[in-house]
């Protein structure tokens, strides 16, 4: 198996490619909420809900620009066949049909977390609508919280909102370290913990966004990609323009 090729050059390139073009064409912008890093210096575990092709992106975007730790993303891989240069991200490859090949990348991950890398897993193991409930965990994310005695959980949730304009808003939520004693769990328990951890927090940062859909009252959140502007505010800036002329 052919583990990440890692790329920083690669990696300073791409990231502004993706923040000042592609984000900026397709998203209004990107919110987003709470630290990346843990507190503390045990191994760590990123557990990320999956509703977007783009989470992968968004999740590299922020660990680049807000992190100081090494990530590295499991990723399928016949999308990492199709999309080679996630390997220069800090993607490495995980074919789940064949039990082998994930023995090897759950392996692959645990190093990662031991040599003091962060590891990034989406526990539903393929992109479920993020309104989705309950959530459904594969047994990866169980297998590598059991490698250790105490390992720190991050949850992350993205939500992806469409509102008064014409492009979608972003919004990312780094939630607070669980401290977690994995070698005193079983697989099951770790599994049921894990999924309400990140359930919990998706239904909070969805109830959040419900309530204020345009991030204009909530401080918590902090933008930090450029406002696009799209179709619908060329068109209020040109009414804005043209309503003195018709008063007159």
């Amino acid at each position: 198996m052919k583990e990440s090729d890692k790329s920083r050059s690669f990696r300073r390139i791409f990231s502004l490619y993706l923040e000042r073009y592609l984000l900026h064409k397709h998203f209004r912008f990107v919110m987003m909420k709470g630290t990346v890093d843990p507190k503390e210096k045990l191994p760590v575990l990123y557990l990320a809900n999956h509703s977007s092709w783009w989470d992968g992106l968004i999740i590299f975007l922020l660990t680049e620009k807000a992190s100081e730790l090494d990530h590295y993303m499991m990723m399928e891989e016949k999308q990492l066949k199709q999309y080679a240069f996630f390997r220069k991200l800090g993607a490495f490859p995980v074919h789940k049909e064949k039990l082998k090949s994930v023995k090897q990348s759950l392996m692959t991950a645990k190093e990662s977390m031991q040599s003091g890398a962060a590891v990034w897993l989406f526990p539903q193991g393929k992109i479920m609508h993020q309104d989705m409930r309950p959530l459904e965990l594969e047994g990866g994310a169980s297998f590598l919280v059991r490698q250790f005695e105490q390992v720190v959980i991050k949850p992350v949730t993205l939500q992806y909102t469409f509102n008064q304009f014409q492009k979608p808003t972003v919004s990312v939520v780094f939630g607070e370290d669980a401290l977690v004693s994995g070698g005193l769990l079983r697989s099951k328990e770790a599994t049921r913990m894990l999924g309400d951890l990140l359930e919990k927090q998706l239904n909070s940062h969805q109830a959040q966004v419900i309530a204020d859909p345009d991030f204009s009252t909530n401080e918590e959140f902090r933008q930090v990609t450029r406002t696009s502007r799209s179709t619908s505010d060329a068109f209020d800036s040109f009414k804005k323009w043209v309503k003195p002329w018709r008063s007159s």
